[in-house]
């Protein structure tokens, strides 16, 4: 992992000189700096094993720099606070990015996952939605964010091919734990000690490290219709998992190869956005059921753009439905509020709840 980022940062170091040397006469350095602060209502049915049910929290407040020094070079850094995190957990983006050609640009540092198109829509102002769909907040697939060097690139005009491949490591961070109540990322973990699972993941591996390679390829029609194709190979790793019968945690051997389809569909204000996610997942040699999807249709109307979602969720003995509904009313460029509704379907229970959220941009 050491020389990983050493190697990474040569990269970037190396990027930086050759740019210098390629320097565009008369081009104007560009800064922006950007953010947002988003509070959060949460109202939930009872949860057994949490002091509230419901709660307000100030759930994410994000800052964006970025610095364009050459038309080609742009240098960008996003920290986002999240109750609870680390400040290795908030620091989601330190990268530069280099550009050759539309079929060639690099990219070396802290980046988000260029996996799932819903995973690069992240922060708050940008999603339709106040939860992300369960396969992206709750890190099973792949994590959030990498320390890596990826290189991208798109070619044609009514019809687009785009690619992105990338290597570099990254920190575990498999259900972590977001919203006023804590139960978003908490949700496959819930209903494991509902069923008394023995597989519940012990919390140091939440502070390991892995390294892994993936990439996508997307083809596109004009705005209209967008199918991608999508892999992540992370590296054979050890874990921990808690055996509560009988006290003890139990080291297994992981081995996993995640791969998904994503599509979007729009026309006419209405759009369509959907991904299926499925892996190769072993433990110990012992096959494990890994997989999710969702759909979600939303309308834009004027400033209100409602918005309907249906997920599932597949990890090992744990499996359940979400639904989701609701609206995102912007008065404003700068104030976004997002009301919703959701109703988790298993078998042994269901849970309602429901999400107001405020969110103002600068």
């Amino acid at each position: 992992m050491r020389n990983s980022v050493k190697f990474i940062g040569s990269l970037m170091m190396l990027l930086i000189v050759v740019t210098t040397l390629k320097a565009q006469e008369g081009w104007e350095p560009q800064k922006r700096i950007t953010g947002y602060i988003s509070s959060e209502v949460d109202v939930f049915s009872e949860l057994e094993g949490y002091d509230n049910s419901y709660g307000l929290s100030l759930s994410e407040a994000g800052i964006l720099a970025s610095y364009q020094p050459k038309e080609n070079l742009v240098f960008k850094a996003v920290f986002v606070y999240r109750p609870d995190f680390s400040f290795n957990q908030m620091l989601n983006e330190a990268n530069v990015q280099y550009k050759v050609s539309d079929l060639v640009n690099f990219k070396v540092g802290r980046f988000l996952t260029p996996l799932s198109p819903m995973n690069t829509y992240y922060y708050a102002p940008v999603n339709t939605s106040a939860t992300l769909p369960m396969l992206i907040s709750n890190h099973e697939f792949f994590p959030l964010n990498m320390d890596a060097l990826s290189i991208a690139g798109r070619t044609g005009f009514n019809f687009k091919l785009s690619y992105e491949a990338f290597v570099g490591g990254y920190r575990n961070t498999t259900w972590m734990r977001t919203g006023a109540v804590g139960f978003f990322g908490d949700e496959v973990a819930y209903y494991k000690k509902k069923l008394n699972s023995e597989y519940t993941i012990d919390e140091s591996f939440n502070n390991s490290s892995n390294v892994a390679v993936g990439g996508n390829v997307h083809l596109s029609y004009k705005d209209y219709v967008t199918v991608g194709v999508n892999v992540f190979k992370p590296r054979n790793e050890n874990m921990a998992i808690f055996v509560p019968a009988y006290n003890l945690t139990r080291k297994l051997k992981k081995e996993l190869v995640a791969y998904g389809v994503d599509f979007k569909l729009s026309l006419n204000n209405t759009s369509v956005i959907g991904e299926v996610w499925n892996t190769d997942f072993s433990m110990n040699g012992t096959s494990v059921d890994l997989n999710g999807a969702f759909v979600q249709l939303s309308q834009e109307i004027g400033k209100v753009t409602p918005f309907v979602r249906y997920e599932d969720q597949t990890t090992n003995d744990i499996s359940f439905k979400r639904y989701t509904g609701g609206m995102m009313f912007k008065p404003t460029f700068e104030t976004t509020v997002k009301l919703e509704y959701l109703h988790y379907d298993h078998k042994v229970e269901n849970v309602d709840g429901a999400v107001l959220s405020l969110i103002y941009s600068f």
